[in-house]
């Protein structure tokens, strides 16, 4: 399990998709955080692989990402790159905190980009694409 929200987990994940070729399960978790809305990791740039690391195009079957969080970008496009390049994925969870009254800007962001990852051409037809609120 790797926690999203501590700072230059981005370098950590690169680093372990590049380095772990047979990785079969991928979890990431945005755990709870006291942070206010506007908070963000300074300096966030993520580094994709400079190739297709092993694990996507053979080995990973399960992705799974706990604590969501919908509207951050970069989070969205690491998980566009994983379900983009994942050849052998089975399944890919994403689930998140349920929407407050009164959250109507979350609603449409998650069905904004419930719609991009549903439509998106991923590399493994056989992929099982969940959203879940926890």
């Amino acid at each position: 399990m790797m926690y999203t929200q501590e700072p230059g987990w981005y370098d950590l994940l690169t680093w372990m998709l590049e380095h772990s070729p047979k990785l079969q399960v991928l979890k990431l978790d945005g755990k709870y955080r006291i942070y206010s809305d506007d908070y963000h990791v300074l300096g966030w740039e993520w580094n994709k692989p400079k190739c297709v690391p092993e694990c996507l195009l053979s080995h990973l079957k399960t992705f799974v990402w706990k604590r969501y969080d919908w509207k951050r970008e970069k989070e969205e496009e690491v998980a566009i790159y994983i379900l983009k390049n994942a050849a052998g994925l089975k399944n890919a969870t994403f689930s998140t905190n349920p929407i407050e009254p009164g959250q109507l800007d979350k609603l449409k962001q998650r069905r904004r980009t419930h719609k991009k990852m549903n439509n998106l051409l991923k590399a493994s037809n056989a992929c099982h694409l969940v959203f879940k609120f926890e």
